[in-house]
């Protein structure tokens, strides 16, 4: 089989080119803001950690993880489009401002399509992005793809594999593994996990990274998904692979390569650690009849809060990462449960950056008062249990998972599930007496102002779409208030934790009954921005960040080790 490699992939990119030249598409560049505008909305943040933690052996290990991290990220950034392979043609080489812009520009979005503006293309000459970004032909339709599957049906796992990418091949389709596909960078970052597994002080950590490089050869993850579950007692935290299908908007069914290198802090992990205990509990609470909750699944949930070292591949562009849920293998989760890793360094850095200042400008004074660090954070940890919440498969077919059952609809409805599950979970926790009810109340205050937060992303993006649909929903259920003397709004505190439990419960359901054409109607119901939201999120632009930029320590302290 023909390896994606360079050849082929600039090829591609050239045919694109070419195609859209003729339609002389209008880019950001001559519409919209201009690129530098569109820069100044990250702010820059340099994440860094304590480096006297490491001794010598750690430091090789953190070393080469990093290196490991560099060959994943050339993977994705061929999985976000092909013509990624060689972007020096695309781009503009003079040394005028806007040509450095663009250029950063292309870099921040990992593309020529700007990720917080509906995908809309900056560079000139570039048309509108791939539905199936870089894992199919960009000329494939799905009736296509279902076609082919449907006259070959022995070949439907290899082509709904999370684990492949779709090619032409004289006339028709093929399914080529990721092993093949991106061969030289996984054996790189194979021949680099090795490494890092020899000089590793933790017998977990050596066994994940050996059993992660041979994933990298043979497409197998199980395995390793279940070693990186048994991590134990390790103070460099890796979570490194294939995992989210956020960029595959035709079918949701390619999963990105990323990296998230981290220094766990024990202390904190085992703080949070009691809230897993109270898993069985909130999927007994869900607020969704009983044949569709998992009662009897593991609810294993370690908790790890790390200072984020190094990032890659599809936690790099755009909106940063803040905390996940993994991993999303469902025969995994069914037997080890799933963990949740909250990035604290990025979170703060938010918070700070984001969250504050948006509450000052979109909520009513006495609410944006209430606006503080732990409900935040709090609220962000209930968030990625909740994911480990509710339905895997669709009911009454254990053959079908909710995530291809949805299909380009999942991620953004799994987004806004696990928010208002989370949500409604902790309603579930003060009744326990966990927690106050001036703190509840606070959660969900820094819920409402948290919504535009996301909403900035843009609809596109799967958390974007997830809060408008939510936002939408409270405000029509008047859980959401509206002052229009102020253009500020608030959440009703006495109404709106009914509001959530019962949209939880209408996320759950379209989940549970694999109702694709249902969860469509409610996107497009619930997916379009009102003017009075409009309004204030315009009262955000060039005074509060979009998101932050983040650079690592950690690049320039290799320098020195």
């Amino acid at each position: 089989m023909k390896k994606i490699g360079p050849p082929s992939v600039i090829l591609a990119a050239t045919l694109l080119i070419a195609a859209c030249a003729g339609g002389e598409p209008e880019s950001a560049v001559e519409s919209g803001a201009s690129i530098a505008d569109r820069l100044a909305q990250f702010a820059p943040v340099t994440l860094n950690f304590e480096a006297s933690l490491l001794d010598d052996r750690q430091k090789r290990v953190l070393r080469r993880l990093v290196e490991a991290s560099d060959h994943l990220d050339a993977i994705y950034r061929l999985q976000v489009w092909r013509g990624n392979a060689d972007p020096s043609s695309l781009l503009p080489d003079d040394e005028t401002p806007e040509a450095a812009a663009i250029r950063d520009y292309y870099e921040l979005m990992y593309g020529p399509w700007d990720r917080i503006a509906e995908d809309q293309p900056f560079v000139p000459g570039i048309g509108p992005k791939p539905a199936g970004a870089g894992s199919y032909p960009e000329d494939m339709t799905k009736t296509e793809f279902e076609e082919w599957i449907g006259l070959n049906r022995s070949e439907a796992g290899a082509f709904t594999s999370y684990y492949t990418v779709i090619e032409r091949d004289n006339g028709g389709l093929r399914a080529v593994p990721y092993s093949q596909a991106y061969v030289e960078q996984l054996e790189a970052a194979a021949a680099a996990l090795r490494d890092a597994a020899d000089h590793a002080d933790n017998a977990s950590l050596e066994r994940f990274l050996r059993l992660r490089a041979e994933s990298f050869l043979t497409d197998d993850y199980f395995d390793s998904e279940i070693a990186w579950m048994r991590l134990e007692d390790n103070l460099i935290d890796p979570t490194i692979g294939p995992y989210e299908v956020y960029e595959d908007k035709l079918f949701g069914y390619k999963a990105s390569f990323e990296s998230f290198i981290g220094i766990k802090d024990p202390a904190a992990s085992a703080q949070l650690a009691g809230l897993a205990a109270r898993l069985p509990d909130l999927e007994r609470a869900l607020p969704i009849p009983d044949q569709h909750k998992y009662l009897d699944r593991d609810f294993t949930s370690p908790i790890s809060v790390i200072d984020l070292v190094y990032g890659a591949g599809e936690t790099r562009p755009g909106v940063q990462t803040i905390a996940f849920n993994l991993p999303n293998d469902p025969r995994v989760r069914e037997t080890e449960g799933s963990k949740k890793v909250m990035l604290r360094n990025v979170i703060r850095a938010k918070f700070e950056t984001n969250l504050k200042p948006i509450a000052e400008q979109v909520l009513v004074a006495e609410q944006a008062e209430r606006i503080g660090f732990e409900p935040y954070f709090t609220r962000i940890l209930v968030h990625e249990l909740a994911h480990g919440l509710g339905p895997d498969y669709v009911t009454g077919n254990p053959d079908l998972t909710v995530n291809k059952a949805l299909q380009e609809h999942y991620s953004a409805l799994e987004e806004a599930k696990a928010d208002a599950v989370g949500t409604h979970s902790l309603g579930v926790l003060v009744e326990r007496g966990d927690y106050s009810q001036d703190f509840y109340e606070e959660v969900l205050i820094d819920h409402v102002a948290d919504m535009f937060r996301c909403v900035r992303f843009g609809a596109t993006e799967a958390h974007g779409l997830g809060c408008l649909t939510q936002f939408n929903y409270l405000r029509g259920a008047g859980a959401i208030t509206y002052d229009e003397a102020t253009g500020k709004f608030a959440a009703d505190l006495q109404e709106m934790p009914g509001v959530v439990s019962e949209l939880a419960g209408q996320y759950l359901l379209l989940q549970a009954t694999g109702d694709r054409d249902g969860a469509a109607a409610f996107l497009e119901r619930y997916g379009s921005m009102s003017p009075e939201m409009e309004a204030a999120i315009a009262r955000l632009d060039g005074v509060v960040p979009v998101d932050i930029r983040p650079s690592y320590a950690v690049k320039e302290m290799l320098r020195d080790w």
